[in-house]
């Protein structure tokens, strides 16, 4: 297991794709979860916006953690998704299942080392994300004299913490779909088109339809959302951040994220291990 996760290290430190999307997303959170808010605050007229001030309470430093945390639910677990379709995905392209094993560990052991390497560069994502959150949040607290003080170590840690859960599920689904299709573009078509569009109109129907609603429970952009908003989050249905909801408990939001990282993986595992990759 060692010399396959070693490996894959290697492969994640020298392809540039990994350094791409996890500076893309880190960009996105501060422009978008930060610089923009501020700007359209700026914009606002405060006579005719007594609601103003709250636009700039989201972006200052004391609620950065949720503010952040709020982007992954909706969009920062498709970016996510691409990552994990293009690690494994990139294997068929290239034809590098083959050499790898039959000289290399054995099928299970580079499964197992991808998805353990995928953990760790999705936990690297999450931490640059909230450190450019904390940079831009505490760059606007300062243009616009307000109190730096950030918030306490311990909500700093459950926001990364939450965000590399939620990243790796998204991830892991992507890797798992690459290897099911044996394409990086039709598993990143076909995880988009589920989880941005499909899984948000069945969370829809269910809140019409009492029949569907057990749908919500087990939906992977729900337990994002639910995990968000248990953490303090904002949610939409009160004017947050879209994709933040509480349709599950924090402990039932992580154990569906689990059961998705882990199913994704005995589906990896059992298709290579089965499959004629010649």
């Amino acid at each position: 297991m060692y010399p396959a996760l070693a490996s894959e290290t290697y492969l994640l430190r020298k392809r540039p794709l990994p350094y791409l999307i996890g500076g893309t997303w880190a960009f996105m959170v501060m422009a978008f979860a930060f610089v923009v808010p501020y700007v359209i605050y700026l914009a606002l007229d405060p006579a005719t916006n007594p609601d103003r001030d709250d636009l700039l309470a989201v972006v200052l430093p004391a609620r950065l953690d949720q503010t952040a945390l709020g982007s992954y639910p909706l969009f920062g677990g498709a970016v996510l998704l691409v990552l994990g379709a293009l690690v494994t995905g990139s294997e068929d392209r290239w034809g590098t299942w083959k050499v790898r094993f039959t000289q290399g560990p054995s099928r299970t052991a580079v499964i197992g080392a991808k998805f353990v390497a995928a953990a760790i560069a999705t936990a690297i994502i999450a931490a640059v994300a909230l450190l450019g959150a904390v940079v831009a949040s505490l760059t606007i607290a300062t243009i616009a004299g307000e109190e730096r003080a950030l918030p306490s170590a311990g909500a700093l840690l459950a926001s990364v913490g939450a965000a590399w859960l939620i990243a790796l599920a998204w991830t892991a689904v992507g890797m798992a779909l690459a290897v099911a299709f044996k394409s990086a573009t039709t598993a990143i078509a076909v995880g988009l088109i589920w989880t941005m569009a499909f899984e948000q109109l069945l969370s829809g129907l269910a809140g019409m339809l009492s029949g569907l609603e057990p749908l919500r429970y087990v939906l992977l952009s729900s337990a994002s959302g639910s995990l968000v908003g248990s953490l303090g989050t904002p949610l939409q249905s009160a004017g947050g951040t879209p994709g933040v909801v509480d349709y599950l408990s924090g402990a039932q939001a992580i154990g569906v994220l689990l059961a998705y990282t882990g199913v994704a993986f005995v589906v990896s595992r059992r298709l290579l291990t089965r499959r004629d990759i010649a």
